[in-house]
């Protein structure tokens, strides 16, 4: 099967292909809470609280709780697995909509952070997937293995529209009381309390989808040759031995694992504060939910759909170059986000963001996993998550506040010149070719 190629066209095993699938659907699905929380949150807080200072706490917390969970999972998926960190993602995921439908039905405001808190823990915990992605494929192939994952992952960002327009449609309601048979009085609850509780219902399932990939990401990383052919055993040697133990401030000290961070931290941070706020100021424009939910969709577009090519032309030019590329595409769309209040320039400008976000992740996740040993890649990766989770805490609070007393323009403005900084810690790297520093 030859669904997956990068340079050389190297023909992708029938069982990684198989586990690249499965690792797809699941994060299609697993990314339908993050789009929610990003169509909703901000308004939601505004509307309970009264106060647009306020609409960066859902952010915060999630970005917050990323940055608890990052390590520890990454600490559990070394040592048991990647699949058990999608496990914790799903369960955390599930339990988090159920009191996120619950505190919309009573109007209860410590409820839903609570609610978005341990939303933050789930994502937290589902971006060790990035790290199994690559841990299925050899260096000349990593960024277009870890690209293919994610852009499957398009297919999920029309989701929450499609769940918004069945509640909108009462074809909720036809459901329980036709199908089930269940009397549940749903015409009693408002829309977000409805549209947040039957969201477990798409990721109930996502269980048996990690089940069967077979054998662990981890696994096969440290057997690449039984599964890639006997010409990938010795690089696979030189990455996986590990005589000197995990050393946080060895990892900081490494020039490529610091550009990484850097890059993905601003990357995701601008990403995640302009896009809270956008929607935000589309719904005081008199847009509604779904039409902030198909823009919203639009930049989930840009952030997976292109992936793939993305993770190729990694392979083929650089992390370096791309990460670049990347960051520069995340500036232009901060840029022409707010300068206008026309609903197509607003959604080319989070598509922009989402492809710019697109370049930086999956080359800085290709620099972390090229540079790391694979009992090492799940920690490292922590490092990384936590780091952006501290940025986007920091932007996702000041943020609001600036744009409060300012407006959306002023801090986008802002963002575009910060999204430009990590540049200038790409240019000093020495990529001699694809995947290898000096």
């Amino acid at each position: 099967m030859n669904l997956f190629r990068s340079k050389k066209n190297t023909k992708i095993p029938p069982l990684i292909v198989k586990n690249t699938l499965l690792f797809a659907i699941s994060q299609a699905f697993q990314g339908m809470p993050m789009q929610l929380a990003v169509t909703t949150g901000a308004s939601m807080v505004a509307f309970l609280t009264g106060s647009k200072a306020l609409a960066g706490i859902p952010g915060m917390l999630i970005s917050g709780s990323r940055f608890l969970v990052a390590f520890p999972t990454g600490f559990i998926t070394d040592k048991y697995g990647r699949k058990k960190g999608m496990y914790i993602s799903l369960i955390l995921g599930v339990i988090a909509c159920a009191i996120l439908s619950f505190s919309t039905s009573i109007s209860s405001v410590p409820i839903m952070f609570v609610g978005f808190a341990i939303l933050g823990l789930g994502f937290g915990a589902n971006t060790q997937l990035r790290v199994a992605a690559g841990d299925m494929y050899p260096v000349k192939l990593r960024a277009s293995g870890i690209g293919t994952v994610l852009t499957f992952s398009v297919f999920g960002a029309f989701l929450s529209p499609f769940l918004i327009s069945l509640v909108n449609l009462d074809c909720i309601n036809f459901f329980v009381f036709d199908v089930c048979l269940t009397d549940l009085n749903l015409d009693d609850y408002d829309e977000l309390t409805k549209i947040w509780g039957f969201v477990p219902i798409f990721l109930i399932p996502i269980f048996i989808f990690i089940y069967l990939i077979k054998p662990d990401p981890i696994d096969i990383a440290k057997n690449l040759d039984k599964y890639w052919g006997k010409e990938y055993k010795s690089l696979q040697d030189s990455k996986t031995t590990d005589h000197i133990g995990f050393n946080i401030r060895n990892v900081f000290r490494d020039k490529v694992n610091l550009a990484a961070f850097f890059s993905y931290s601003v990357a995701q941070s601008m990403m995640v504060m302009v896009m809270f706020l956008t929607s935000l100021i589309m719904v005081e424009k008199g847009y509604d939910y779904l039409a902030v939910s198909f823009t919203v969709s639009i930049h989930v577009v840009g952030m997976f759909a292109f992936s793939s090519l993305v993770g190729i032309v990694t392979d083929s030019l650089g992390r370096k170059k791309v990460s670049i590329l990347g960051m520069i595409t995340l500036a232009i769309g901060c840029f022409i986000t707010p300068i206008t209040s026309n609903y197509f320039v607003i959604t080319l400008g989070l598509f922009l963001i989402g492809l710019g976000w697109s370049g930086s992740n999956v080359a800085s996740t290709s620099m972390i996993a090229d540079r790391n040993p694979v009992e090492q890649r799940g920690r490292v990766t922590g490092l990384n998550d936590m780091s952006s989770g501290a940025f986007s805490v920091l932007f996702t609070l000041i943020g609001p506040i600036i744009a409060n007393f300012t407006s959306l323009t002023i801090i986008c403005f802002i963002a575009t010149i910060i999204s430009l900084v990590p540049i200038l810690l790409l240019i000093s790297l020495n990529e001699l070719k694809p995947g290898q520093f000096k």
